[in-house]
């Protein structure tokens, strides 16, 4: 008999594919994700041979990608069945440690039998598919580096500037705050704009926003 524990914010979808699991002869553990530490308590007394879990756990886990790496850490095989299909966010859950990813709309009939397999043989993918997804990560990542490069050549004062003008505070405010002249600030202004090699406050303020920046 395998051991499943199934982690899903959904209540009631939960507690039907738990029951519908114990009527093909699996042992299931439904956990509610109140908190990430209380998801990682109950794993570890359950102590599951596969874990099924989604991505979206909505308040206040949230994602469910931080809770990859230590199920798997405790012995257990993650499958990560979700809705997601961006393939950085999947690519990101097989790099954590995931055997397996599932869509939700799978067949109920295909989701034992990858539960089976991913119990039998470790995993879902082939080694062809998970390296494609792990080098579109890469990819990504190496363009997201190149994309916030000018970012980093800004000196504190200066990511703090464009910090303000990003709020939508205007020079002589940021001078005010910041117990510096007005020029102080504009020549501080014109750093960002040439180290960005942008023309205005307003195209540096929408090229933070586009690439995200700063960063969390």
């Amino acid at each position: 008999m395998t051991d499943v524990l199934v982690i899903d914010d959904h209540a009631l979808l939960a507690q039907s594919l738990a029951w519908s699991l114990r009527g093909e002869g699996f042992d299931v553990t439904v956990v509610p994700p109140t908190s990430t530490d209380e998801v990682l308590a109950a794993a570890r007394t359950a102590d599951p041979a596969v874990v099924l879990l989604d991505l979206e756990l909505g308040e206040p886990v949230g994602s469910g990608l931080p809770l990859v790496a230590p199920l798997r850490a405790g012995g257990a095989l993650v499958v990560v069945v979700t809705g997601v299909t961006d393939r950085v966010r999947l690519a990101e859950c097989l790099e954590a440690g995931a055997a397996g990813l599932l869509d939700k709309s799978t067949s109920f009939d295909h989701l034992v039998e990858s539960v089976r397999e991913v119990a039998e043989l470790g995993t879902l993918l082939t080694p062809s598919r998970r390296q494609d997804l792990l080098a579109e990560l890469r990819r990504q990542r190496a363009n997201r580096i190149r994309r916030l490069e000018p970012f980093r050549r800004l000196t504190p004062r200066e990511q703090e500037v464009l910090k303000a003008l990003l709020q939508g505070q205007q020079a002589e405010a940021i001078a005010t705050t910041s117990y510096v002249s007005l020029a102080t600030v504009r020549s501080q202004i014109r750093s960002v704009l040439t180290k960005l090699n942008v023309n205005s406050q307003l195209a540096a303020v929408a090229m933070a926003r586009r690439e995200g920046w700063p960063e969390v």
